[in-house]
């Protein structure tokens, strides 16, 4: 319920926790204890009250503290949720919030027919002006996101996505409007979607891509739905679910196999390969990253939809070297992975970090200590300016493989990701 909540208010603990410490005082709990709270544990003294107070007022229902935490609380009857209708937008988004990513993909993928298109008679007109800033603003915030500022760009989504929902619940607007107005809801949904994930909040990002895919159904927009369930397939992939994976990105392909994507057909194929690649499957990863080169070199970017302008060369070349790495396999990944990240230099540092971490992991696969270190040494210099879990976790799990090794240099970046980690925890505490 606590996940629901936050969910449905697009905020992230961290959120909650200033909620917080707004009302009760500066510095009442950590800006992580809500992630404890997400997990299972129970927050002491008055705080499960004035959870559910902070989350009733904002959500204008009454939130009990036994929907929230029932196995501490369980004389306290949970509460009766107040719905309040959404024409074409709350009902389908409360229908695949309850449903888990390969349910809600294989509906899309069976969908007899397209659904109407979306449209609202009541309330005042949509300005045509408010559709077009929404459109500037998430590739706005897309290429903010490059820059490795995504805790910024996470505050500044959620905020337009809320400003877009209510839009969509409040204001009138014909079937052409809708169909924008609701990728607009689809693209941000996706954006705040894989930012959470970035972050490490698994249920909030499954929500939210839920709903993303709810809106791209609802604009009709199938390359788009396609590209937010190949997303689901990634994260997936990153928690070690390789079947589930799998199964997500042949879904996605096959309901956009007769689509004009232009490159984001070539991204579908590289994300495939890399579900083979998490289940051991050489031979099939092969196949999947020839298709997606031949499928790059027929696609150009410029030609592509406005998701995928990320999509490029070097991004191709270094995804099909972090396969060859998941293959047991560090020759291979060691060429590509270094041809893509020297492509990408002065590009998308998130990339770069998490590409050079897998450059070290590589090398040290072949003993290869000082390049190693070399790859680490860069990654932990992108590191300082890169807000990630995703990567600060990959950078700790490169950290207790060089604590291995008896030497001067593998202790040096031993005790730089430590440094790295200290620094990371005073940010949190301020």
């Amino acid at each position: 319920m606590l996940a629901s909540c936050l969910a449905r208010l697009a905020w992230p603990p961290e959120r909650l926790a200033r909620e917080i410490n707004k009302r009760c005082g500066s510095g009442t709990i950590s800006s992580k204890a809500p992630y404890n709270w997400l997990k299972g544990a129970c927050p002491r003294r008055r705080l499960p009250y004035i959870v559910a107070k902070i989350l009733s007022d904002h959500l204008g229902e009454p939130i009990v503290v036994g929907a929230l935490w029932p196995a501490h609380f369980p004389s306290t009857a949970p509460p009766r949720r107040q719905v309040t209708a959404r024409p074409h937008l709350a009902a389908p988004v409360r229908q695949s919030s309850a449903l888990d990513p390969l349910t809600a993909s294989v509906d899309w993928l069976v969908a007899d027919e397209a659904l109407p298109p979306p449209s609202r008679a009541r309330g005042e007109e949509i300005p045509g002006v408010a559709i077009e800033m929404l459109t500037a603003r998430i590739q706005q915030l897309r290429q903010l996101d490059d820059s490795g500022s995504s805790g910024l760009v996470l505050d500044w989504a959620l905020q337009d996505l809320q400003w877009a929902e209510r839009l969509a619940a409040k204001y009138a607007y014909d079937a052409s409007t809708g169909r924008q107005l609701h990728r607009i809801l689809a693209e941000l949904g996706q954006l705040t979607a894989w930012l959470t994930a970035d972050q490490g909040m698994d249920e909030l990002s499954n929500s939210r891509f839920l709903a993303a895919l709810d809106a791209a159904r609802a604009a009709g927009d199938r390359p788009l739905a396609a590209y937010i369930i190949s997303c689901m397939s990634y994260r997936a992939g990153w928690a070690g679910r390789a079947e589930e994976a799998l199964r997500l990105i042949r879904i996605a392909r096959k309901g956009s196999a007769q689509e004009d994507m232009g490159i984001g057909q070539a991204l579908l194929a590289t994300r495939e390969a890399r579900a083979h690649a998490g289940l051991g499957d050489e031979a099939a990863c092969q196949r999947a990253l020839d298709e997606a080169a031949e499928l790059s070199r027929e696609g150009k970017p410029s030609a592509g939809p406005p998701w995928a302008y990320w999509l490029t060369p070097a991004v191709m070349v270094a995804d099909a070297g972090r396969a060859w790495l998941e293959l047991g396999r560090p020759e291979r990944a060691e060429r590509h992975l270094t041809l893509g990240i020297d492509m990408l230099r002065g590009s998308q540092p998130r990339n770069l970090l998490l590409h050079s971490a897998s450059l070290a992991e590589a090398r040290l696969s072949r003993r290869e200590l000082d390049g190693a270190a070399a790859a680490a040494t860069d990654a932990l210099a992108l590191a300082e300016n890169v807000s990630s879990q995703r990567a600060h976790a990959r950078l700790m799990a490169l950290r207790r493989r060089f604590v291995r090794y008896d030497s001067a240099v593998a202790r040096d970046i031993v005790q730089r990701s430590d440094d790295l980690l200290a620094a990371g925890q005073t940010r949190a505490a301020c």
